[in-house]
């Protein structure tokens, strides 16, 4: 028998042994590291090493989950059955060995034993065979063949088959999918069953939560400590029950809220943190003493009262739970099984926001902003602070403070930039932060959206304008690429679908092509930077593109409506051709002229940088020389942020150098001698050298060093200035040159037709002279008669407005209107004021009354205007009323005019007031007629106004006729006073004046080629040019009429359109001028910058406006009654020659 234990035991410890070795193997079979080497043998490790892995992964969480969804189903069955269980002899301890016994088996069945299997590489190739059984057992021969190579040599196997037999598996473990061999099944499977098992223990947790939380700790009571069991089972002991609890809330000061008392509660604490509740609670037998555990760590004595009451205190600092502990008199203690929650309520953060600005904006350095806030907190507010970071450094600034309890607040805070020492382009981000009054776990910090300050810069805001320019240029780039590939008169184009097709395209280009000119002479308007004669070219650029693509686009289009079959005609797409060719050339030259200009802006900018750069090596010449005096001792940090700004504006100058030599038609600029100097970096070596002077305190050399290089400097802006100036320059004063010639030749044009003029107007005044004298004694008894005439019709207008004056319908109306006016207007400018939710509650009382007020007038308004409909003639009055101001201010001036013998303003001022007393007399007479027709009475008095208005139209009829047969005899007459000499001068004069008009039609030819060449000049010098030459034609016509008064007002208005022309080619000439480098002419009275663009789109105010009415566009009355006022007194000496002409040209 003894040896039988033997050789148990002897077979035990090889059994122990082996599965060691196993074990030891497979931790370094697992944790060794993958080689690069892709031999069969390799292959074959690694793909058991996969395989190994995915098992033991599938296995522990699958048995996991499997073993934790055991301890749930005990904890479940445990917990329902406790009672029956302690009250069944050895209940517990069957359950307590029946779990052990489950929880042992599922490890040791599902998890343990498994995972043992996996140590032998044998077993893993099993699993490998069992999903692929095409291996043919290949793989678990491979492993044995190479486990033990003694072994293999004491059987003596062919090691080149052991090695074929490897490789051939290794090729068959290359072509399967290793990730395949474990089965997901399981895992699945344990899954599934964990969230059943979860699912019922929750559904039962949620229906039976109160039971759960009592049974479940009393089941892991006694299952750990095991007590109160022996062999004879349980002794089961009652706890107290516990009950009538009353709290009583004591809230931190700083909440100030009021003491509560609950009465009959279940135990349940809820309250702010740090705030103190009593609790009292009675139980159903005497105790000896009591307690409360909380988180079942922290015990609070409490006091007995009575041998049953208990009261104590809690301070609530932390969430959890808590329970009540009694000792009876034998010292027994007993814990309640009902456990009481304790919730702490959070005390909130506080919230902050800003409603103005409320955004990105962008300011001036020196401006204010208004910055308005809200805060609130649910128990206080401390304080509220704005905080900006400016130089990445944080700066707070306290807005207010509150020592009372303020739970919402609302305020202002104007910011006064100018402190902080603001630049252009700087940014500012700023916030508002509150905090709030919570003195238990310290103040809680909100802050509002971050918003930012942005320090205008017209340096940035003339960079982007340059920038879009160049957008504009590669837009028109892309424009005429399009026109020259896709040509007209192309094969494909004969289709209209096509051709319509291919032109859309190039219309839309062009639409956004026209676009982008308006949003750079937009941007223009606001560019302190901005040159007006770029504005200028740039406008005039944009109309001549304009005109020439609608003349293609139209040309184009209505000659596909024009033409019947689909196929375009050969001829006409040639002709169309020749239009696209107009609209090639005109982009073309925009194109050329617009990078010339973008160029010149941009050498302008590298000149700007360069003038900067002199400003701050000027700046840190002062500063060395302060401190070699020692005046100041603190200007070292000036000196070091201004060689900083130094080193940075040559940095920007370098790089703005940079970009512009990868430009085209740049080679002059780079070759000049500044651009070499700059190449050398003497600028940077001299700026070295002044930086080690003063890192070393020799601030002598410093100094020294710091002239040397402003000296550089200059010289280098010079050079550099002088070829910028060349190089921009070249182009304008070709154009300079030719318009400088067109307005000499308009100048000796002038003189021409003035002489013209002045001989002309000679003569005209001889002839007016001979013919006056006949007509001087029939001009004041005709004259005299006229102004009878108009007195008699003054008198029946003045008796016309006495008698409407009495009509108190008609009165009553007109003032009610005038009412209404003038209290909209007040109440639309109240309102204005209240917009701003700044007014006052009497400022709100008083628009309230005066909208009722408004609102009476309304009705009254309504009422009256019923009145007055009902009768057509009364209807007619009120219009009368209202238009007889205008027509006595006609009435004066017409007087005036007669009495100055002005028969010609006369017959215009006459038939001017004709029209009105016509219209309201035939007004009048259709109504009456109607009225008599329909047989209603008319009253008296209405039929006198009838009848004064009738008979003032006759009147004024009659002075109309008679100064229309006047002027037509001072006509006639001037004609026949012509002698022969007089006719064969006019004809001469006519000669004259037709090859004038031909040399102004060749210089507006010469003017259009011009303006279609230099953007700088518009198209008004041709358009002025075309009208003098128009003038001259109809000059020349009246003079071979022998009409010389005629013919010389149509040379005066030759010579002041040929004065235009000239002055429109002078402007040309100074735009061109101040168009060159170093000249720029800044926008006339720019936009001022108001620091926020908040209105409009452009920045345009969006405040209410008046429109004007009608009355708005006639003549004031205060100027004419001036006018009339003047001709009382007489006319000056200057103008009686004037007067006095006109009216011997009237007899002529």
């Amino acid at each position: 028998m003894s040896s039988g234990i033997i050789k148990f035991i002897k077979k035990l410890f090889l059994k122990y042994k082996q599965t060691l070795t196993d074990f030891v193997d497979f931790i370094i079979f697992l944790s060794s590291r993958d080689t690069k080497s892709q031999d069969s043998y390799n292959t074959i490790r690694l793909s058991l090493r996969a395989v190994c892995k995915k098992a033991m992964i599938s296995r522990v969480s699958g048995g996991a989950a499997l073993l934790l969804s055991a301890c749930l189903f005990i904890i479940m069955v445990g917990a329902i059955g406790i009672y029956a269980l302690l009250w069944f002899p050895y209940g517990i301890f069957i359950f307590y060995m029946g779990s052990l016994f489950i929880l042992s088996f599922v490890f040791l069945r599902v998890l343990l034993l498994p995972l043992l299997s996996l140590f032998s590489k044998e077993k893993i190739a099993l699993l490998i065979e069992e999903r692929y059984p095409s291996l043919n057992n290949t793989l678990i021969s491979s492993i044995q063949l190479t486990r033990d190579t003694s072994r293999k040599n004491a059987v003596k196997y062919s090691g080149q088959m052991i090695s074929l037999l490897v490789d051939n598996t290794a090729n068959q473990l290359r072509s399967l999918d290793i990730n395949r061999v474990i089965s997901k099944g399981f895992p699945r499977f344990c899954y599934a069953v964990l969230i059943v098992s979860a699912l019922a223990f929750g559904t039962m947790y949620v229906f039976n939560r109160s039971y759960l939380n009592k049974n479940i700790p009393l089941l892991f009571s006694y299952l750990g400590s095991g007590r109160d069991i022996d062999e004879k089972g349980p002794v089961v002991y009652s706890c107290p029950v516990i009950g009538d609890i009353t709290i009583v809330y004591r809230y931190p000061l700083y909440s100030e809220l009021q003491s509560k008392t609950l009465y009959n509660t279940s135990g349940e604490i809820k309250a702010l943190k740090g705030s103190e509740v009593q609790i009292s609670a009675t139980s159903d037998r005497p105790v000896a003493s009591a307690g409360i555990v909380v988180n079942d760590s922290t015990r609070i004595p409490l006091v007995i009262e009575n041998g049953k009451t208990m009261r104590g205190t809690l301070s609530l600092f932390e969430s959890g739970t808590y329970v009540f502990e009694t000792t009876d008199s034998t010292g027994r203690i007993f814990k309640d099984t009902a456990s009481h929650t304790i919730q702490l309520e959070s005390d909130q953060y506080p919230e902050v926001s800003i409603s103005s600005p409320g955004k990105d904006i962008t300011v001036n350095e020196k401006d204010t902003v208004d910055i308005r806030y809200t805060a609130k907190d649910d128990f206080g507010i401390d304080e509220i602070t704005l905080v900006f970071e400016q130089e990445n450094e944080r700066k707070p600034k306290t807005l207010n403070s509150f020592r009372r309890k303020q739970n919402q607040y609302s305020g202002a805070y104007v910011w006064s930039l100018s402190e902080l020492g603001l630049r252009p382009d700087d940014k500012i981000a700023y916030h508002v932060e509150v905090k709030d009054n919570d003195t238990i776990s310290g103040p809680k910090v909100s802050n509002s959206k971050i918003y930012y300050l942005e320090i205008y810069s017209s340096k940035k805001k003339h960079q982007e304008l340059i920038q879009l320019q160049e957008a504009l240029l590669q837009e028109m780039l892309h424009m005429l690429s399009d026109d020259l590939t896709k040509r007209v008169d192309d094969e494909k184009c004969s289709s209209k679908d096509y051709l319509a097709m291919i032109q859309e395209g190039i219309q839309e280009q062009a639409r956004k092509i026209i676009g982008l000119f308006t949003e750079v002479l937009v941007r223009m308007q606001d560019d302190t930077m901005a040159n007006y004669s770029v504005y200028y070219s740039l406008e005039n650029l944009k109309n001549k593109f304009r005109n020439v693509t609608d003349k293609k686009q139209t040309a184009i289009f209505q000659s596909i409506r024009e033409v019947v079959e689909n196929q375009m005609p050969v001829s006409l797409l040639k002709e169309l051709q020749k239009v696209q060719d107009e609209e090639v050339a005109e982009v073309e030259q925009g194109i050329l002229f617009l990078n010339e200009m973008i160029e010149k802006q941009k050498l302008e900018d590298v000149v700007d940088t360069g003038k900067n750069l002199i400003q701050s090596q000027n700046n840190i010449e002062k500063l060395l020389d302060t401190l070699r005096k020692g005046e100041d001792a603190k200007l070292n940090e000036k000196v070091l942020s201004e060689l900083k700004r130094i080193e940075e504006t040559i940095q920007q100058m370098m790089e703005k150098l940079m970009k512009m030599a990868q430009g085209e038609h740049m080679d002059e600029f780079f070759n000049a001698d500044a651009l070499k100097k700059i190449e050398q970096n003497d600028l940077m070596k001299e700026m070295d050298a002044m930086k080690d002077a003063f890192n070393k305190g020799d601030l002598n050399a410093a100094l020294q060093a710091a002239q040397k290089l402003l000296s550089s400097i200059q010289e280098m802006m010079n050079q550099m200035k002088s070829s910028a100036q060349n190089f921009a320059d070249s182009s304008y004063n070709d154009m300079l040159k030719e318009t400088s010639q067109l307005s000499d030749k308009i100048s000796e044009l002038e003189s021409k037709e003035r002489e013209l003029t002045e001989n002309t107007d000679t003569l005209k005044k001889d002839i007016q002279k001979r013919a006056s004298e006949s007509m001087n004694e029939t001009f004041p008894s005709f004259f005299e008669k006229q102004e009878k005439r108009l007195g008699m019709i003054k008198k029946d207008l003045m008796e016309t407005k006495d008698i409407l004056a009495k009509n108190t319908l008609l009165q009553e109306y007109l003032r009610v209107n005038r009412d209404l006016k003038r209290m909209s207007e007040e109440r639309d400018a109240m309102a204005s004021r209240l917009s701003e939710l700044f007014g006052s509650d009497d400022d709100i009382d008083q628009f309230q009354e005066e909208s009722e007020k408004l609102s009476e007038l309304f009705g009254q308004n309504a009422e009256l205007n019923r009145e007055i409909n009902k009768d057509p003639l009364l209807r007619n009055f009120l219009s009368l009323s209202r238009e007889l101001p205008q027509t006595d201010e006609t009435i004066s001036h017409l007087e005036e005019m007669l009495k100055g013998w002005d028969a010609k303003e006369s017959l215009n001022l006459a038939k001017e007031l004709s029209q009105n007393l016509n219209q309201w007399n035939n007004r009048t007479q259709n109504i009456l007629r109607q009225k008599v027709t329909q047989k209603e009475d008319i009253p008296k008095k209405d039929l006198e106004v009838s009848q004064k208005v009738n008979d003032a139209a006759n009147l004024n009829q009659q002075i109309v006729n008679d100064l229309e047969s006047m002027i037509q005899t001072l006509e006639e007459q001037q004609l026949s006073g012509l002698t022969e000499e007089d006719q064969n001068t006019l004809e001469k004069y006519a000669r004259e004046q037709q090859e004038l008009q031909e040399e102004t039609e060749e210089l507006r030819e010469k003017a259009d080629k011009l303006s279609q060449q230099n953007p700088f000049m518009d198209e008004n010098a041709d358009k002025q040019l075309d009208m003098a030459s128009k003038s001259m034609g109809q000059a020349k016509e009246k003079l071979e009429k022998h009409d010389a008064q005629g013919s010389v007002i149509d040379e005066r208005e030759s010579l002041y359109r040929l004065a235009e022309a000239k002055k429109g080619m002078e402007m040309a000439k100074e735009r061109i001028s101040k168009g060159m480098m170093g000249a720029g002419l800044p926008m006339p009275m720019p936009r001022p910058f108001r620091g926020r663009m908040e209105e409009g789109q452009f920045g345009a105010s969006t405040e209410k406006v008046e429109i004007p009415s009608e009355e708005a566009y006639k003549v004031p009355k205060e100027f004419r009654q001036d006018i009339l006022d003047a001709l009382k007194e007489g006319l000056p000496e200057k103008y009686k020659d004037l007067n006095r002409d006109y009216y011997q040209r009237l007899v002529d």
